[in-house]
C-alpha cells in the first residue's frame, strides 16, 4: 500500500482538524492527562506545534503525528508529541519526512516519549532509548 506524510500549514487545520482529531484523542489518552486534543489544536493553529497526516493513496488518513521544536539551552530538537494510527508498519518509514523537515528547521535531533512497544518499531528506523519516563499522578494538592 503506498501512503504518504504531509504537514498541514496552521492556516489549514481547520478544514482537517475534523478527522484527525480521533488520532490525536487515542495517542493522547496513552499518556499523563498533559494537555487534551483542544491544546493540540490551539497549539497547531498557533503554529507552536506541527501537524502531519498520513494518507494512502485513496486520500483516506492512515495516522496523525504532532511534532513540538524544542529549544534546549545546547540542542534544538523536533519532539514527537502524539501518533496515532492503523497499519503502522505501512507507512511508519514515512518519519523520514518529519525528520528532513526538522533537519531543514535547524533541529539536530528527533526526540518521543513513547510507550515501550513503539520503542522496537522507532529503533528500526535508528532511534535509541536513552531514558525512560516514569509518572504518578498525584492525589493532593500540596
Amino acid at each position: 500500500m503506498t501512503t504518504f506524510l504531509t504537514g498541514i500549514p496552521s492556516q489549514e487545520i481547520d478544514e482537517i482538524w475534523e478527522a484527525c482529531e480521533p488520532f490525536i484523542e487515542r495517542a493522547s489518552k496513552k499518556g499523563q492527562s498533559e494537555m487534551t486534543s483542544q491544546d493540540i489544536y490551539n497549539f497547531c493553529k498557533d503554529a507552536k506545534m506541527q501537524l502531519w497526516i498520513v494518507f494512502d493513496s485513496e486520500a483516506n488518513i492512515k495516522a496523525v503525528v504532532t511534532t513540538e521544536i524544542i529549544n534546549y539551552p545546547k540542542k534544538k530538537v523536533c519532539r514527537i508529541i502524539t501518533l496515532g494510527g492503523k497499519e503502522i508498519d505501512n507507512w511508519l518509514h514515512s518519519i523520514t519526512v518529519i525528520e528532513a523537515w526538522a533537519e531543514e528547521n535547524g533541529c539536530h535531533a528527533m526526540e518521543t516519549f513513547c510507550r515501550k512497544g513503539f520503542i522496537k518499531k522507532l529503533e528500526h528506523y535508528g532511534y535509541e532509548q536513552t531514558y525512560t519516563v516514569l509518572g504518578k499522578e498525584l492525589t493532593t494538592i500540596h
